[in-house]
Parts: structure tokens; sequence; C-alpha cells
């Protein structure tokens, strides 16, 4: 063959391998993985991360859903259901409740999370096949609120119980320090014990008190013990919920969708569903995220908000 046939060939032949290449990728998609989900119960909460978690799904399929009806002892029945129906590739707990019961009897399948609080308390370091979408703010966006407030925030104090936040406390020290600020932190065992922390941190001196998302804090004598304390000492409160707002925290953060937490899990889905291994994966915390400012607690502390904060608050409470 001449040079000069040769090169006539050449540029229909470089189209026809080009064109196989296009056809491998276009004709071959990726295999369909099916996703089981456990649900602690039918509330509205779960059923919109159920609904973000299966539009997040890329080709993949919920094949069906199973309901704890509320009732934590149907877990390990419904998880033996799941795999004698034909093993699914993920699946998917709504609920720590249904998180729970894939932990009580790991499956062998990787599982994925979503509305659960202070997951790392529940999960530890039981199973390295388990990841997922939090219901928690990040400690950062949380410290980052706090050191807005301006510089006259130096001492922050919390008090925590460590088998339920304590690795949140591990996190914020260490990112504390390089905002400038000084945790405070007093552990407590009891609601009882909590009191009195709550007292020894105000001795100690701070200029604000963190709540973090704590059962024990969150019970009635001690989150009025909280409440009382940093209202009699002008310390502002950065809480956890709309209702503290109202009960007078000067900022809250809270999450703001359960659709996002599910779609969130659904990305993490994905990840695993094309290949990626479960403990590659690290879980997540809330991405949409609702703050609320009281100016009447602004007003009574003499505190003025930064602008930044206004704006970026979704509810200011007058």
């Amino acid at each position: 063959m001449d040079g000069r046939a040769a090169s006539l060939r050449r540029p229909w032949a470089l189209g026809l391998v080009a064109f196989s290449l296009f056809a491998l990728t276009t004709s071959s998609p990726a295999v369909a993985g099916d996703v089981a989900v456990l649900l602690s119960a039918r509330v509205d909460a779960y059923s919109d991360a159920l609904r973000g978690f299966k539009s997040s799904l890329q080709g993949h399929r919920v094949v069906e859903t199973y309901d704890m009806e509320g009732d934590a002892g149907r877990g390990s029945k419904l998880l033996g259901q799941i795999e004698s129906k034909g093993k699914p590739d993920l699946i998917f707990a709504i609920g720590v409740w249904a998180l729970k019961a894939t932990l009580k009897s790991p499956p062998s399948t990787p599982v994925v999370y979503a509305m659960v609080l202070n997951p790392e308390s529940v999960v530890g370091g039981r199973s390295a096949n388990v990841t997922g979408a939090s219901m928690n703010v990040s400690v950062a966006e949380s410290l980052r609120l706090l050191r807005k407030l301006g510089p006259q925030i130096k001492r922050v104090g919390l008090v925590y119980s460590k088998d339920k936040t304590g690795y949140l406390v591990d996190e914020a020290k260490a990112l504390a320090a390089g905002l400038g600020i000084e945790l405070v932190a007093r552990s407590a065992s009891s609601p009882g014990k909590a009191i009195q922390a709550v007292d020894s941190i105000q001795k100690a001196g701070i200029d604000a008190y963190w709540y973090l998302p704590d059962e024990m804090m969150l019970a009635a004598p001690v989150s009025k013990h909280v409440f009382l304390t940093a209202h009699r000492h002008g310390i502002p409160i950065l809480g956890m919920s709309e209702r503290q707002a109202q009960m007078g925290a000067l900022l809250t953060l809270s999450f703001a969708s359960s659709k996002d937490i599910g779609s969130q899990a659904g990305e993490l889905a994905n990840s695993i569903l094309a290949g990626r291994r479960t403990s590659e994966i690290p879980g997540t915390s809330a991405r949409e995220v609702s703050l609320t400012v009281n100016l009447k607690t602004a007003r009574k502390l003499g505190v003025t908000i930064p602008e930044s904060i206004l704006v970026a608050a979704n509810e200011l409470i007058k």
C-alpha cells in the first residue's frame, strides 16, 4: 500500500474508532442497584426524607419499603425479611430506630441512614459498613456563627454527656482555637450533675453558652436552669431549635429540610452503588440550615447583631 492510499484511509479508520468508543460508552449503562428501605415510622419528616432520597438516586431503584411502625422490636424481624426476599444492594435506614436495628444484626449489605441526630454515638466503631446524612448542624458552622457575634465572644461554655456528644466536643476543641475561641466544657452523667456543671461554667466566666444536641441537656429541669442562669447573668445562648429561640436564645441553628437530608443520603448511596467502599465515605451534616435571631433578647442583653448575621437569618423575632 502506498503512502497516499494510507493517508486517505487513516481519517476513516480514526472515525471508526471514535464511533466505536462512543457506542461503548452510550450503550453500556451502569448496572442499576436495588435499595430496600427500613423506615422507623410513617411520619412526615421521614416521608420527606424518603422522597428526597428517591429524587437523588441515579438509575437505581427502591424495591420495597419496610415500616417498623414505631416499634423498635420490629427491626430485626424486618431485616430478616429483607435478607430472605433477595438481598438488596443497599439498605436505607430512616430514623434512629431503623439505624439501631441494622446495628443489632449487622447485615453484610451497605447501610445508609438519614434523619438521625448524633449518629456517631449510635454507630461508634461498631460497623464500617454504615454511613449517612445526619440532622446535626456542623460544629464548624456553629463556631463560625459565634465568632461573627464579635471579638467579645472569647470564652464559650457548654455542658455535655460523653456518650452522646463527646465526639462533637472533641471536634469543636480542634476548631475553636483557630477561631480565637476558648471552650469551657464540662461533662455530666445525669441531669442533676448537668445543672451543677452549668453553675460551674458560669462561675468560671463565659461570654456565650452553646447548646449541643444532647438529650440530657434538653431535659426540662436542665434546660430551664440553663435559660434562667443565662438570663440572670446576661449570657447569650446559641441554641439548636426555633423553640429555643422563642424561649430566649439569642441565636439558633437547626436543620431546615428533611427532604434535603434524604437527598444527601441518596448522593451517598449513589457513590456506594457505583462501587466505592462505604468505609471511605464520611457521613454528612445538614447542608440546609435555618438561622433564627431573637432581636428582643438582643435588646435585653445590649447586644448589637452584626449585619452579616441579620442578612443570613431565616427568621427574626422582633
